[in-house]
């Protein structure tokens, strides 16, 4: 897409630079030249619209992936209480096993 916006854009400056560098400044040239200047001022604004589209859209996936890490932190963090809980109650067990006759 960014390469057809720029054929785009390089085939609006030729044919602007081509009515500029003629210097004829009849009706006809003026409407031309107008017309180019608008076409180029509307991709420019798409190209700027694309632009902000693409530079949230990787911000809202970082968000994302930095909202994924922090859940898988606190994931892990609760696991290991898991494990440690787990390992103290076998001992626990383990204790009272040996104490009983």
């Amino acid at each position: 897409m960014p390469i057809l916006i720029g054929v785009m854009h390089l085939q609006l400056m030729e044919g602007l630079t081509e009515a500029v560098e003629k210097g004829s400044s009849d009706q006809h040239s003026d409407a031309l030249i107008g017309v180019k200047v608008n076409e180029l001022k509307n991709n420019f604004e798409k190209c700027q619209q694309l632009m902000v589209s693409i530079a949230e859209s990787i911000s809202s996936k970082a968000m994302t992936v930095e909202g994924q890490k922090h859940k898988l932190e606190e994931t892990e963090q609760i696991l290991n209480q898991r494990k440690d809980f787990i390992g103290k109650y076998k001992h626990s067990v383990e204790e009272l096993m040996k104490s009983d006759p």
